[in-house]
């Protein structure tokens, strides 16, 4: 029988960054752990007995003080904002389950303290520098030369790259490499407000757990699409305009074999610990199974994606999905610094080719909304350990449609004197077995 362990270490901090200096503990009570892609914050929580030993058999003496079996409280460890990380296994083979900062610490008959991954961190820092307040004495600016910043030619890699590197905190950046015109943003906007803002311009934003730390990934393709994927979703849903032709096909086409490098990149695993692709049989390692099978659709429905340039207040658009469907919703991009020609044929080629690239940021996004998959979950064990955006392979169904390898969407993980289990959320089906 696999034995259980578990190790929780919690780093006392400086302003939001973690110091040197940290304590661990060997055992919990219970741990859960919920964690998705389309949430821009991870949680967890941990229930633990109130008091605390410091010589307890298995301890590390010398990360505390006062190792001399003086009882103390939780409260002397699990301080409000100290950074803390979770380590989960079998047989004393941990994997970090969880990254983030202690939110909350209550007590009744045991402790529960909760927990939010690094993005509470950005939830506090502001998107944009105050230097230009007129009084720097005004924390929230709420006087301010301007209370916007307009962001040109917004690009999440190089934004981003330049604030988290200021921040000094223990953080990867895996950023999208795409320009999205022009972006408003308030001085008051934290960083977490302005993924906020990108989510509504089909771009997700989370932290993927990675055996060196959390990166942070900022991207328009969370369920990894392949370029072929893309460009038969375009030819499904293909709606004919007197910019959509045969030309503008073509155009999406090389398009889309230059972003093919890219998407294939952003599926690559970074360490050695995560597969990123793991198998599941049916009666041997699935223990519940409440997956129920859904087709791809963009019937009676459309997308529509609009750019409008500096000398013009009609914008280039495109449509995906059915021309006599609902139109469900529309991206809205600014260019500010390129004009369109006034030359008829120069007009002609200048719009043709920008709505080649609207078909191919169209549909990336309208993908993610009901692709062919699964909905629902299924009930595992600990191990193989998953993560969101990972690839599971389900083998050995009575019922054949779901065999094959999928994408997942969400895990839940729970620790404790039930067990060690993971409820997966899968989502889109990438290749039948």
């Amino acid at each position: 029988m696999l034995k259980l362990n578990a190790k929780i270490r919690v780093y006392e901090t400086i302003s939001l960054i973690p110091t040197p200096k940290f304590y661990e503990f060997n055992y919990v009570k219970n741990v859960e752990i919920s964690s998705s892609y389309k949430s821009l914050t991870d949680t967890a929580v941990i229930v633990m007995p109130q008091k605390v030993y410091t010589d307890t058999k298995g301890f590390d003496q010398n990360l505390f003080a006062n190792a001399s079996g003086k009882e103390q409280s939780i409260y002397d460890f699990f301080k409000l904002e100290n950074f803390i990380e979770i380590f989960l296994g079998y047989d004393g083979d941990y994997k970090p389950a969880f990254r983030g900062y202690i939110t909350g610490v209550q007590a009744d008959i045991n402790a529960t303290i909760s927990c939010e991954d690094m993005m509470y961190a950005l939830k506090k820092i502001k998107a944009v520098d105050d230097d230009n307040v007129q009084d720097q004495n005004d924390l929230y600016n709420t006087i301010a030369v301007n209370p916007t910043t307009n962001v040109e030619n917004f690009n999440p890699k190089t934004f981003f790259e330049k604030r988290i590197k200021e921040l000094k905190l223990p953080i990867k950046l895996n950023a999208l490499n795409e320009e999205l015109g022009n972006i408003m943003i308030s001085r008051n906007h934290t960083l977490a407000q302005v993924f906020e803002m990108l989510k509504e311009k089909g771009i997700f934003t989370y932290f993927k757990i990675e055996a060196t730390g959390p990166v942070l990934t900022i991207t328009n393709n969370p369920q990894e699409h392949t370029a072929s994927e893309l460009v038969g979703f375009v030819d499904r849903n293909f709606i004919k305009s007197p910019l959509a032709g045969s030309l503008v096909k073509k155009l999406i086409n090389q398009g889309l074999d230059l972003l093919s490098s890219q998407l294939s990149k952003a599926t690559q695993s970074v360490s050695d610990v995560f597969s990123g692709k793991v198998r599941f049989r049916f009666r041997y390692n699935i223990i519940e199974d409440k997956l129920v099978a859904v087709n791809e659709s963009a019937k009676n429905t459309r997308t529509r994606v609009e750019k409008y340039f500096k000398n013009s207040n009609t914008p280039i658009y495109i449509e995906l999905g059915d021309p006599n469907g609902q139109l469900i919703k529309t991206h809205v991009l600014h260019n500010d610094t390129d004009e369109l020609p006034k030359d008829p044929t120069a007009f002609k080629k200048a719009a043709t080719e920008a709505a080649s690239e609207l078909y191919q940021y169209g549909a990336l996004r309208a993908m993610q909304s009901k692709p062919n998959g699964f909905e629902g979950s299924f009930l595992t064990f600990g191990e193989p350990f998953v993560r969101p955006t990972d690839k599971v392979v389900l083998e050995n169904a009575k019922d054949k449609q779901k065999n094959g390898t999928f994408q997942v969407e969400k895990v839940e993980r729970s620790y404790g004197v039930n067990g060690y289990r993971q409820r997966i959320y899968i989502g889109r089906r990438v290749v039948a077995i």
